[in-house]
């Protein structure tokens, strides 16, 4: 009797930590969405058929305003640009508005953006997309505060843009576009130091 009553207990507490281990992981911040600013951001999303990760989130600030939040979902986490940059699937990059901007200044800071992260011969490739992208923005008077812009990559197929979960209908099918758009903040001159490390996975940069 005392051996058996030993092994139920055994199997009592074995049974409990599990339990105890998987209300423990129901519950771990990687397993919820981050709420930035009001914003949810989910900790994964499907794109091109794969499911991608959050690798990092955090808020574009235009000296004290908060412009919008930026999340970017990858095939799998990575710190390091160069390694984003050549990782191979799909990758996705969101937007969430949290002021009224215009589409035209948006267009131009992005392709501003570029522009500072590129070599001239580089931008000098991806001059017709530029002058495609900022005619994108361009054609909305207003990016509202809550509308996202989302630009997703899928290899062989190209980049495209969706605004507030509209497409666009354009197609960026230069295999580098992304990436050249990821250097807006991810790369030697990023839009801001902060939102390239929440990017890059540093939650403690995310606010």
């Amino acid at each position: 009797m005392p051996q058996i009553t030993s092994r139920l207990l055994h199997k009592l507490g074995a049974t409990a930590l599990l339990s105890a281990a998987l209300t423990f992981a129901s519950f771990s911040p990687s397993a919820q969405a981050l709420t930035l600013h009001g914003v949810d951001i989910p900790p994964q999303v499907e794109l091109g058929g794969k499911t991608l990760v959050l690798n990092g989130a955090g808020t574009r600030y235009v000296f004290l305003f908060k412009v919008y939040t930026a999340a970017l979902y990858l095939p799998q986490k990575s710190a390091q640009p160069q390694a984003i940059y050549s990782m191979a699937g799909p990758k996705e990059l969101k937007l969430t508005m949290l002021r009224d901007v215009s589409g035209k200044e948006l267009g131009d800071k992005l392709n501003e953006g570029i522009k500072n992260n590129l070599t001239p011969e580089e931008f000098n490739a991806f001059i017709p997309s530029l002058v495609q992208l900022g005619g994108l923005f361009a054609q909305k008077s207003q990016v509202k505060t809550g509308e996202t812009v989302t630009f997703s990559d899928i290899p062989g197929k190209g980049c495209t843009i969706a605004i507030d979960g509209v497409p666009t209908g354009s197609v960026f099918t230069e295999p580098q576009f992304f990436n050249s758009m990821l250097k807006i903040w991810l790369g030697k001159d990023p839009a801001e130091g902060r939102l390239k490390r929440a990017l890059l996975g540093n939650a403690s940069d995310s606010n």
